[in-house]
């Protein structure tokens, strides 16, 4: 009988482990899956702020203009300056874009004051500044 008490308190212990082993997955499975870089971003009056310049993945962006100006979101092709897809960013508007690895976005504003976005990307993007417009 002895033998048998062993092996079922071996077997708890192990159905013990088991759960912490899968629970220790599932929630680093949550973490790495809702990483997200969330900002807000300011462009100031003639300006267009250019993000995934260096940028070799593709991610998603989740765009909301706080301001009370429209502003043109571009993306163009980074080998043959191709327009890949162009939205005008209302005012108060929320809006979810996928961009590619060979994708720069351009958020143009050619309004006469600073334009403010949230900006929410599914991953860190490499390459990004401001570029004054030229007339």
């Amino acid at each position: 009988m002895l033998p048998f008490v062993k092996l079922s308190k071996n077997i708890w212990y192990m159905i013990k482990y088991l759960k912490t082993i899968v629970t220790v997955i599932c929630v680093l499975l949550a973490l790495i899956s809702c990483s997200t870089v969330k900002s807000g971003l300011s462009i100031p009056a003639y300006q267009t702020f250019i993000l995934g310049e260096l940028n070799d993945s593709n991610y998603t962006a989740i765009l909301k203009n706080t301001s009370e100006y429209s502003v043109l979101v571009r993306g163009i092709d980074k080998n043959s300056d191709e327009l890949i897809q162009e939205v005008l960013l209302l005012p108060k508007q929320e809006l979810k874009i996928n961009i590619r690895k060979s994708e720069t976005i351009y958020f143009i504003n050619d309004n006469d004051i600073e334009v403010k976005i949230d900006v929410k990307l599914s991953k860190g993007v490499e390459g990004m500044r401001y570029e004054v417009h030229s007339n």
